[in-house]
Order: structure tokens, then sequence, then C-alpha cells
């Protein structure tokens, strides 16, 4: 039976305690730039909040750093998937329309959701930042999401130049989560956001990924599209029009692959932490990144066997795709095999365990803020144990 770890702590110091190489998936998102603070101004580890770096230089050098410590954990086969907000400049956070110059300059200012921790913290970031040439021009978004996964994909902070401790990845996707209901907010002069990122990245060359674990499943009959052909419903067309003979299934009767965008709603939380994630957006990283066993002898994870039928040898037109899961595959040690285990190093109120814990893997949280412990308690039951500052796991 699965189950869950809560560490209370500095995410350095406890991320310090976790076996090299006994993590199958990080999932989590950081707390986002100069947006809000989660802990009292009077707790003894305030200065440890991530979030509160002077620059998104300095932002993107923190994580950089975390990401170093992920990649020593990370099984070989392992990945990561970092969600990240954007941040504008100038405002804490929030776009800057109620600065001078702003849009809304001297109107009152949004009362709604979580307006007075982004508006005070605000007034934080602006007192303590005193680099404004490391910073775009007020009301300017920074780039703080696209800026992470290309100084992973290039090996260095591409703001100040120089070399990432975490080196270079392969960066697989970078999803957008649209979010149809997002907060109100202040407009004036821009769309409204509803939009973050999740860098998906790895070391290895070979992971460990199950796509068809999260096929969206056909409905309805296959029909077979040439390449160029233009789409009666969308009215575009696709690539290598030019090459009549190539064609594509419309629908592949395992379930087509999912895009890199993912529409899906926040999710109410009656409890005491602003932006916790909705569960159905962790489902489908977990299930096709996370392994559901690994050998404790060699460190293979089981990978799905598949039998494709109706491609080899076939000119158009193409018979219907079948593919069939014949079973797993065995490393032969004969050893017994472990959970695959996701890392939460930002655990927040629990939703990556309770959800991880949920669909049969072993979970590690992190969480700087002890009140959050029991936030998390609340959501995985007895499947949790909290392990206090100082204290160490069994």
């Amino acid at each position: 039976m699965s189950g869950a770890t809560f560490l209370v702590g500095d995410v350095f110091e406890r991320l310090a305690e976790i076996p090299d190489g006994s993590v199958d998936l990080v999932l989590t998102s950081p707390p986002f730039l100069a947006l809000r603070s989660y802990l009292p101004d009077d707790h003894p580890d305030k200065a440890k909040e991530i979030g509160s770096e002077p620059t998104p230089a300095e932002f993107i050098d923190t994580l950089l750093r975390l990401t170093a410590e992920w990649e020593r954990v990370l099984a070989p086969h392992g990945s990561i998937a970092v969600e990240l907000g954007d941040t504008y400049a100038g405002s804490g956070g929030g776009g800057g329309d109620y600065l001078p110059g702003g849009m809304r300059e001297g109107q009152q200012q949004f009362a709604g959701s979580a307006s007075t921790m982004r508006e005070s913290n605000a007034a934080h970031w602006r007192q303590k930042n005193k680099q404004r040439d490391a910073w775009p021009l007020d009301k300017s978004m920074c780039g703080i999401p696209h800026l992470y996964h290309l100084s992973l994909a290039y090996g260095r902070n591409l703001l100040t130049g120089e070399e990432s401790p975490a080196g270079m990845w392969r960066v697989r996707n970078v999803v957008a989560w649209c979010r149809p209901n997002p907060p109100v907010g202040a407009l004036g002069d821009k769309y409204r956001p509803a939009t973050s990122y999740i860098t998906i990245a790895t070391r290895a060359r070979d992971r460990w990924f199950d796509l068809d674990a999260v096929r969206n499943q056909a409905s309805g009959p296959v029909r077979m599209q040439r390449v160029g052909e233009a789409s009666a419903s969308r009215g575009v067309s696709g690539g290598d029009s030019g090459n009549p003979d190539k064609e594509r299934a419309s629908h592949n009767p395992a379930g087509s692959p999912p895009l890199d965008w993912w529409e899906v709603p926040t999710e109410p939380y009656k409890g005491s932490h602003y932006a916790t994630w909705p569960r159905r957006l962790l489902t489908r990283p977990i299930e096709s990144m996370c392994p559901r066993e690994v050998c404790t002898a060699c460190g293979e994870p089981r990978r799905r066997l598949v039998d494709v039928e109706g491609l080899q040898g076939k000119r158009p037109p193409m018979p219907e795709i079948t593919r069939t899961t014949t079973g797993w595959s065995d490393c032969g040690c004969g050893a017994p095999f472990r959970t695959g285990i996701v890392l939460d190093p930002f655990a927040g109120s629990g939703t990556t365990l309770a959800v991880a814990t949920g669909l049969g893997r072993d979970a590690i949280g992190i969480d700087l803020d002890a009140r959050n412990a029991e936030l998390a308690r609340d959501r995985c039951g007895m499947f949790l144990t909290v392990i206090a500052p100082g204290e160490v796991a069994a």
C-alpha cells in the first residue's frame, strides 16, 4: 500500500537527507517570484523563503540550484515537472496597473482573492529591490517560466551567462496550464492572465515515459486524413502538403496523445493555503512519468510492452491501428520491486501527495511551513507520516 512522508523544514536541508537516485519524478510548483509570502514576518525561517530574491536573475539562480539537487535525488530514468507562473515587474507580481503611470493609477485597488496579501508583498518587494536595472520596465512580464526552461536547455543562467550548477537538461515539453476560471484581477491595458507553464525535463536520453497511460480515448470512427488536407472544423492545413501519399489517422483507436496545453479549472479549497493545485492537473504527469514499480537491485523500472498492428508494410489507405498492452518488462534480477516515488519539494497543502498515493505511488513532500503538514494530513489521512524539523525519517 502506498504512503506519503511530509518533511517540515528548509527545502535544501531536507533534500540533502534524501538518498541519491531514489526518486522517480519531481512534480512541484515553487513559490513564484515576488508574488506572495506564506510565512508571517516574525517567522524564524522567513529569510529561507524562496520567491523573495531581489532580482529575476537571482531567482533563476535559486531554481537552478534546486534543480541540481533534484538531479541528485532523481533515478537515472527520472523527470522533473515544474510549474511556474510569471511575474510583472514593479508590482509584486500583480501587473503594475495601480502604479504611477498605470492604467488605473489613483483608483481603488481590487479587493478580491488574495489582494491584501499581494499588495502588502508588492510594497515589500519594491522596498527591498534596489537594483532597478536588473528588472524589466515596470508593468512588463519578466519571462520567468521561459528563462527557467531555456536556462536548463543551455546549461547556464540566461540572465547572467553564468554556468548552471544543474548542467544541461533535455527539455521535453513546456506545457501550458490554461485555467478557464482564473482569479479576477486588475486588467487595464492587458488581457486576463490565465496561464502558467510546466517545464518537463530530464537528463536521461531514454527516460521512463508511458504515453499509453495518458492517451485521450478515441470517441467515434477512425478517419484517415492526408497530411496537408484542410481540416473542416478548423480550416487549417498540416505540413508536408507536397506529399499526397503520406496519411495520418485523425483518430487512433488507442487514443490520441495529449497536446502540450491542458485546460484544467482551478478547484476551491477551504484550507488556509491560497495557491493549491487542482487534482486533475497532476494525474497525467504522475501516470506518464512515474513508474509503478522499480527494481530494488538494478534500478530499472518496469516498462509497458505493447503490440502495434496496422502499420508495417501497408500502403494507403491504411487500416485501423491497434495498440495492445501485452505485459510489463522484467529486468530479470529476481529482486523485489519498490513502488514508484513522487517528490514535491514545495508540498503546500499536500495535493501532490494525495494524488500520488491515490494512484498507487509513494510520495515525499517538503515544506518550510509546519502549518501545511496539518493541511496535508487532512488530505492524506492515515497514509501520511510527518517528520518535524530535526527529526530523521525512519
